[in-house]
């Protein structure tokens, strides 16, 4: 059954961009975001989501990251107590060195490029044709949308048997004017990327949740990780 959802479930703010490192983000640099290096990454007993977040918090412009969280059984589980914790302290590295220290540190996940968006999700999921990412969609229209959410309408006609949701982060995440667009024979996540792209320079999207409350949440730059758990 499909099932919007609209409201805070969980909690996650915006997080503040830090003021940039050398070298780590100039103004049409042509250095694509993989390659750019960061001058300090440091997480202290973390999970992999924690990692993800400290790496959209780097304000590196073109940087569009998707994570796919593991989707735990029940929404109101704590994912800091199901996860593997770990800690990484580096210095000079590029973004892709980043993400194979976090995926090597929680090897249940790997990473991705799609275009300009860079994914992480569970290694499990791979070969999962019926995991939801992994679907492909059928030509999609979208006429006049405000914002990536109001598409996720339009992907729950596609694949009605599935629980599409959406949690309204914060922050502002409306495209500069409405949008009108067409994509073929996308996978959901690509979909999801080409949404996120649209808000701007640098955004990022989380697939999170329980088995039954399955939701996309949107941010326009970076997001923080902690989460709280409905009671």
């Amino acid at each position: 059954m499909k099932t919007l959802i609209a409201g805070f479930l969980l909690v996650f703010f915006l997080s503040a961009a830090g003021p940039p490192l050398g070298g780590q983000n100039s103004v049409g640099s042509s250095v694509p975001p993989l390659e750019r290096r960061i001058g300090q990454f440091d997480i202290q007993d973390a999970i992999l989501r924690d990692g993800i977040a400290e790496l959209s918090s780097k304000s590196i412009d073109g940087l569009h990251l998707g994570l796919e969280e593991i989707i735990r059984n029940k929404i109101q589980d704590d994912p800091r107590t199901l996860n593997v914790h770990f800690s990484l302290h580096l210095n000079d590295t590029t973004v892709k060195e980043i993400l194979n220290a976090l995926c090597s540190s929680d090897p249940r996940y790997t990473w991705s490029a799609d275009g300009d968006s860079i994914n992480v999700f569970p290694q499990s999921t791979i070969a999962n044709p019926t995991y939801l990412p992994n679907l492909r969609l059928h030509k999609v229209d979208l006429v006049k949308i405000q914002d990536p959410d109001q598409a996720l309408t339009v992907l729950s006609r596609q694949y009605p048997d599935e629980q599409v949701g959406y949690m309204q982060a914060g922050g502002n995440i409306s495209y500069t004017e409405a949008w009108t667009v067409s994509f073929e024979g996308l996978t959901v996540r690509q979909f999801v990327n080409r949404l996120a792209e649209h808000i701007g320079p640098e955004s990022s999207w989380v697939w999170q949740g329980g088995r039954d409350e399955r939701m996309f949440t949107f941010n326009r730059g970076g997001f923080q990780t902690r989460t709280r758990t409905p009671k």
